[in-house]
């Protein structure tokens, strides 16, 4: 079944936050230090009728997870997951008194929330109840700040950004009633065009997102896992929903997060759309913009490969630990690697120049025969040591450039 996207705003990955997360993380930990040993806690917030309360109720609910999952002590259930199985009115049902039943999620607390105006100004009103009971534990209230806006124009940093994606994904999947950390999500290369492609980030974003999902709490398919599979499909890259079903069967993934990018003026436009493997149906679509201000940077950092940090190796060595951002190994390799280089090279050298006066030695008047047979013999005996030295050098700077080319590729990895 497919979960309307609509809930989430069509032209950002988020609403702007309305509280200050660092009070409402305050609060949070307020309520739940009460209870005795809260284990899982179930999220919910009234609901909105309005399309402007909506975004707000949105926004809000995503600071209460973030803040909620922040304190890393209690297993969360989301307010999506809450509605998915108790329907709409979930919060009016817990508020009365059917805090015991939710929904089989096995909560053993309800942190229940709701947006009261006083005095003129919004609050979000908090109260933690007792799931078995319907007991409140306690209650608290935090300032609601100005009027929530989806995030449409703002640019954002890579790492914010993906991690905005990875909440609205999770509200993509969990309309539908499950629970992130048994759906299995793979994300194939992106879709990149122009600067976009040049700057590598058809395979940056999706390795920030891939990521940022595994942080969400999602089961994520390894991007190794993704290439072979698609080798094995014989796709380039994944351009619509057709493939969905084969490559989702190979990877043993619920959905894929299908990506582009592209350039748009003075930012890049990141559209997003998450594909059930199954149904082939688009459970979800966003977009937004990231800043180029040390993306482009970024992406050529960590988009680096071992195999390109070899070849490089290779061509010049101390390239490749350079490439990899490991300069003092860099002119380690570079050092030595040059010198035994060069100290061959001196040698070689020295055993041609050798071997030539060898062969130039010849009897002439006034030169007596056994002298000059005793100095082509010191000659030859020289060349031979030279030649030794050279090949010893040789092997020497081979073995440390090749242990160049390895650390190189080891290090990329």
């Amino acid at each position: 079944m497919a979960a309307a996207a609509s809930n989430v705003p069509a032209n950002g990955w988020s609403a702007a936050p309305m509280v200050d997360e660092g009070v409402l993380l305050e609060a949070i930990n307020t309520l739940l230090n009460k209870a005795n040993e809260p284990a899982r806690v179930a999220i919910v917030l009234e609901e909105a009728s309005d399309p402007d309360d909506k975004i707000r109720r949105q926004s809000l609910e995503r600071s209460l997870v973030r803040a909620a999952r922040d304190r890393r002590r209690e297993d969360i259930v989301t307010p999506t997951l809450v509605r998915a199985r108790l329907g709409a009115n979930a919060a009016v049902a817990l508020s009365g008194g059917d805090a015991g039943d939710v929904g089989g999620l096995a909560a053993d607390h309800v942190l229940l929330g709701s947006i009261q105006s006083d005095a003129g100004k919004a609050r979000l009103a908090l109260k933690l109840v007792v799931s078995a009971t319907g007991a409140v534990v306690g209650s608290t209230t935090v300032p609601v700040e100005g009027t929530a806006k989806a995030s449409t124009a703002r640019a954002q940093d890579v790492d914010v950004a993906a991690a905005d994606l990875a909440d609205a994904v999770a509200q993509w999947v969990e309309q539908t009633g499950v629970d992130v950390r048994s759906h299995r999500v793979a994300v194939p290369p992106a879709q990149a065009t122009g600067a976009a492609k040049e700057a590598r980030l058809d395979r940056f974003v999706p390795q920030a997102i891939t990521g940022a999902l595994r942080d969400r709490g999602f089961l994520v398919a390894e991007r190794t896992q993704v290439a072979e599979a698609m080798n094995q499909l014989a796709l380039a890259e994944m351009t619509d929903s057709t493939d969905a079903g084969p490559l989702g069967e190979l990877l043993g993934a619920q959905s894929l997060l299908l990506v582009q990018v592209a350039e748009a003026a003075d930012v890049f436009l990141v559209t997003t759309r998450l594909v059930g493997v199954e149904t082939g149906t688009v459970l979800g679509a966003t977009s937004s913009t990231l800043k180029r201000d040390n993306v482009v940077n970024l992406a050529a950092v960590e988009t680096r490969t071992p195999g390109e940090a070899a070849v490089r190796s290779a061509i010049a060595p101390g390239w490749g630990q350079a490439y990899n951002g490991e300069g003092a190994k860099a002119v380690v390799f570079g050092v030595t690697t040059y010198g035994a280089l060069l100290t061959t090279v001196g040698l070689g050298v020295g055993a041609g120049l050798s071997f030539a006066s060898y062969n130039a030695v010849d009897i002439k008047d006034g030169v007596d025969a056994t002298q000059a047979q005793q100095q082509a013999l010191d000659l030859r005996a020289q060349t031979n040591t030279l030649i030794t030295a050279t090949a010893i050098s040789g092997a020497v700077t081979a073995a440390v450039w090749s242990l160049g080319i390895a650390d190189a590729l080891v290090s990329g990895d």
